[in-house]
């Protein structure tokens, strides 16, 4: 099988290529050419997923495509931007048509569910390795950022956290839980759910937002480093509600100081954490009222420079680094 014949198998959807997503040429050209509507900006953000860093070495195929769309995904959803499309760059050692059947579908499932389209890419042999690239689009000057937190904002996050780092030390034998619990933490941990419809009720209000991928306390300090960097400052910090973090019943299954540890540093939870101001929060809590969402209130950005919880106690930031 050639490397075109790989694509026309796998990769060239037909039904995602709709005129609804101004696609004016798809697969099968040199380049991708995209229209934007009037008024709107461009946002794209490219992740590489690699075994045995991103997902366990024996995970499935299908759940491999799967999350390495859902990834991406969520970095739309941080900036409030609507998915458009994506391209995929594919390493693979060998042509294996099990594997590419059951990726394609994974991949392909998602897609569908956020109607977002594959408009090109490049396979190549090689280590296996994943780079989508994903394009969306949000009206002029909505897009949400990272650097505008500021004193009194009260911080919030969607879903429930440190479910994925359970799943994964779970799979690698580190503690034990339930099989019903381990199930849900395993589903989370492949299966991310990528936040893109709370993201548009969010960016009505948050001052800055971002997807908790390394782990709350890591992506935590990256707001309040942008912001201090904006706000040219040094004097920012946060104090959390450690009792207000959101578990599932999984993780509230297990030992308290365990089940804290996942939902601080655990990465892989692909929640969004965002800041509320003061003057916007009754708007925003009347708001999601309204909707089915999980937001939660876990503390508030303050004027000290460390992270700490509600007895000034600090707050190691100890979540993932692709380098140490």
């Amino acid at each position: 099988m050639s490397e075109f014949d790989l694509i026309a198998t796998y990769f060239t959807w037909k039904g995602l290529e709709t005129s609804s997503k101004n696609i004016v040429k798809s697969v099968g050209d040199d380049a991708a050419v995209l229209s934007l509507k009037p008024n709107q900006q461009l946002v794209t953000s490219i992740d590489t997923l690699v075994p045995g860093v991103h997902f366990p070495e024996n995970t499935a195929p299908y759940d491999i495509g799967y999350k390495a769309l859902a990834v991406n995904l969520s970095d739309l959803a941080a900036m409030g931007s609507k998915p458009e499309w994506f391209t995929l760059a594919l390493t693979l050692p060998e042509i294996d048509h099990d594997w590419l059947s059951e990726f394609s579908q994974g991949l392909k499932s998602l897609a569908q569910a956020f109607d977002i389209a594959l408009v090109g890419g490049d396979t190549t042999r090689g280590p296996l390795a994943i780079s989508i690239q994903v394009m969306g689009s949000v009206e002029n000057g909505k897009a949400l950022y990272r650097d505008g937190a500021t004193p009194g904002d009260k911080i919030y996050v969607t879903g429930t956290l440190g479910d994925a780092a359970a799943g994964l030390v779970s799979i690698q034998k580190g503690f034990d839980l339930a099989k019903q619990e381990a199930e849900f933490c395993k589903q989370r941990l492949n299966r991310p759910t990528p936040r893109i419809p709370e993201s548009e009720l969010i960016k009505t209000f948050a001052s800055a937002c971002i997807d908790v991928s390394d782990g709350l306390l890591q992506d935590l300090s990256h707001i309040l480093d942008q912001s201090r960097i904006k706000l040219i400052t040094d004097n920012l910090g946060a104090a959390l509600d450690l009792s207000q973090l959101p578990l599932s019943n999984a993780l509230e299954s297990i030992d308290t100081e365990q089940a804290l540890g996942f939902a601080l540093t655990g990465g892989d939870d692909y929640e969004l954490l965002f800041t509320i101001p003061e003057n916007s929060e009754s708007q925003f809590l009347e708001s999601s009222m309204k909707s089915d969402y999980k937001f939660t209130c876990i503390g508030t950005i303050t004027n000290k420079n460390k992270i700490v919880d509600l007895n000034n106690n600090a707050l190691e930031m100890n979540g993932y680094n692709h380098f140490l």
